[in-house]
């Protein structure tokens, strides 16, 4: 519960850090409920995941099943999300974070990030990151290899 409590205010500090530093080049503050359903899949529904625009910013809590689809519905570039924040680590929260993180990278016009994906989390964040990118590894070096070839 300490914990909770603990990353819910960092969380906020977060955010209202990213609100004051981007207020100064634009006044836009949106919020987007990108997905909000249960771990069973809906048709009608994808997982749980907020879309936060502070100025310039694009803050992402959570990534549920779904989260690239509805940023493309948006035409938000996967690239463009600034950090992902997650609450805690149920499925449903963070089955989306690979293909945000993996496509990501695609140098089409709905992926194009050109620097670190950040994420910021309770404790395991990082194990959770590092344990994707093993997971992931084939892929990435096929990608590498198919760049490298381009």
């Amino acid at each position: 519960m300490t914990r909770t409590i603990v990353f819910g205010v960092a969380l906020l500090c977060s955010l209202l850090a990213f609100e004051s530093a981007s207020a100064q080049n634009d006044d836009t503050f949106r919020v987007t409920l990108l997905g909000t359903a249960s771990p069973t899949p809906r048709p009608t529904r994808f997982g749980p995941s907020t879309l936060i625009e502070a100025g310039d910013q694009k803050l992402l809590i959570d990534a549920g099943r779904g989260v690239p689809i509805r940023l493309r519905q948006l035409n938000i570039p996967l690239g463009k999300i600034d950090v992902l924040f997650l609450t805690h680590f149920h499925s449903d929260h963070t089955s989306g974070v690979p293909d945000l993180w993996l496509t990501g990278w695609l140098g089409t016009p709905y992926a194009q990030r050109k620097t670190a994906f950040h994420v910021i989390g309770p404790t395991g964040a990082k194990q959770l990151m590092d344990g994707l990118q093993q997971a992931y590894a084939a892929d990435i070096k096929i990608r590498r290899r198919r760049e490298a070839s381009a």
